[in-house]
């Protein structure tokens, strides 16, 4: 634990004992909690520089109400700096989060971050008034000068690379700071601080137990109009092969897991880099499957048959539409032959495939969504997802849509009760010649089209390798019965 000169620090009385950093992961409506990767970065490097870390995953705990939070906090060391993780989603967690951490921890330095912060930088602070500065883009280094001036100075530090302060009512905006180009100078992510058992998966994932998510890389540099890159920007930066199976051996001999799914937003970017993963994770023998998403432009047979033995169960590809045009208009870059032949090579190696859709792109209609349907019966996918588009802060689609680009379109506030229960309500949604209900509707009509004919159904039964797989399966019916029955009523 690092010294503190406690005359120039506000948060304790000195015969208390010191918490460094408290980092909060707000709630959210999502019934199927993941460790947040960017908080357990946040927290090994904090850590790795010799601060105390404790963490509150409140999603994974179900602190959902300001009493359970309230108590949740009172069992902790009072911090003397707090962080909150915002995202878009999760807005209204996060309110609750500030606003309970600045009641039961007065003097805290409380810092807010995340995508939101980053994609809506002086509004987010204006929003959260509790908050007393603001980070933006990636977070580790800046995470790191914050305490270490705080903890020096005890006055609130102003003048930092990615961050944004106060000075007095006016927020003020900071230099960005430029993104970490040697990942593997960061510490493996802080796993240990969560609990790690109350992470449970949605289907099709959580084949075997224990379930668990990776990153082995940042930054996307295609540039489809409703992805916010506003933390990890364009410039893609990975871990080397070796960095990446040496995380995996130590989750599999430490965690225990079994099943990893990748979250990187394009796992095969680097053809070559993913070829040596394969191959070292086929040498190291781990006994250990995996899934990831990537687009449909990044693969061909012969890596996909390396992929297979190397453990990949599953392939996700962002297909969006199955209109031209659409795709088009969301700048996807790739074509009605290039998503058939790598749905098809995918399969073709033994892996499975989930297609991603949206309904409500700008130019959107009955036809073009019917036309869509009959694509993804087509392409006969293993799994689906549907949702109505979200346009998020920091996409080129929220400031064109913003702008006016769209006539046909808006924006608009919240999403309708009647959503997905896999998502939270859409804090931004779009609008165009469907209207949000008529959209919502075509998405469960979607859904049900898929999942519940006879033959899937079946299927999704005699997969069912596992009694947490069992339970798993169990619990996203009633979920997806409630949906459809309130949708309905």
């Amino acid at each position: 634990m690092r010294d503190v000169n406690f005359l120039n620090t506000p948060c304790l009385e000195p015969e208390e004992a010191i918490l460094d950093l408290l980092l909060i992961n707000p709630y959210s409506l999502n019934p199927h909690p993941m460790i947040p990767l960017g908080l357990a970065s946040l927290a090994a490097v904090a850590l790795e520089a010799g601060y105390s870390v404790q963490v509150v995953d409140a999603w994974a705990e179900g602190l959902h109400t300001l009493d359970a939070l309230q108590r949740r906090f009172a069992e902790l060391r009072p911090p003397q700096v707090t962080g909150v993780s915002v995202l878009t989603p999760n807005r209204e967690g996060a309110r609750q989060a500030v606003t309970m951490a600045r009641t039961l921890f007065p003097k805290t330095l409380l810092v807010i971050g995340g995508p939101h912060v980053s994609a809506l930088t002086q509004e987010t602070l204006y929003e959260f008034p509790e908050a007393d500065l603001a980070v933006f883009g990636e977070g580790e280094i800046t995470l790191k000068e914050i305490l270490e001036e705080y903890l020096r100075t005890g006055q609130t530090p102003k003048g930092l690379r990615g961050t944004i302060w106060r000075e007095g009512e006016i927020v003020t905006l900071g230099p960005p700071r430029e993104h970490i180009r040697d990942l593997e100078s960061l510490p493996r992510p802080a796993r240990d601080l969560f609990r790690i058992d109350a992470y449970r998966p949605h289907l099709p994932y959580g084949r075997r137990w224990r379930y668990m998510n990776e990153i082995t890389s940042r930054g996307c540099p295609f540039h489809c109009a409703y992805c916010s890159k506003s933390v990890f920007g364009d410039s893609y930066r990975a871990f080397s092969s070796e960095r990446v199976v040496d995380d995996l051996r130590e989750l599999v001999t430490r965690y225990h897991v079994r099943e990893i799914h990748f979250y990187d937003d394009d796992l095969t970017m680097n053809r070559q880099r993913t070829a040596e993963i394969m191959e070292r994770l086929i040498a190291a023998d781990l006994d250990l499957i995996w899934s990831c998403t990537t687009r449909c432009d990044l693969v061909d047979a012969e890596l996909l048959g390396l992929m297979k033995k190397a453990g990949c169960w599953m392939v996700s590809y962002g297909i969006e539409s199955g209109n031209e045009a659409l795709r088009n208009t969301v700048q996807k870059g790739v074509t009605r032959e290039q998503i058939e032949t790598a749905v098809r090579e995918t399969k073709r190696a033994g892996i499975r495939v989930t297609g991603y859709f949206m309904i409500g792109l700008p130019g959107e209609t009955e036809e073009t969504v019917k036309e869509t349907m009959n694509f993804a019966d087509r392409l006969k996918l293993h799994y689906v997802n549907w949702a109505v588009m979200t346009v998020y802060p920091g996409s080129p689609f929220y400031f064109d849509i913003k702008n006016g680009k769209y006539e046909d379109c808006r924006l608009t506030k919240q999403g309708s009760e009647k959503g997905s229960p896999f998502q939270d309500s859409f804090e931004i949604g779009v609008e165009g010649r469907l209207t949000r209900d008529r959209m919502e509707a075509l998405v469960r009509l979607a859904t049900r089209r898929f999942y519940l004919r006879p033959s899937n159904m079946l299927r999704t039964l005699t997969d069912i390798r596992s009694f947490g797989q069992l339970r798993s399966t169990l619990q996203t019916g009633w979920n997806m019965y409630h949906w459809l029955r309130k949708a309905s009523a």
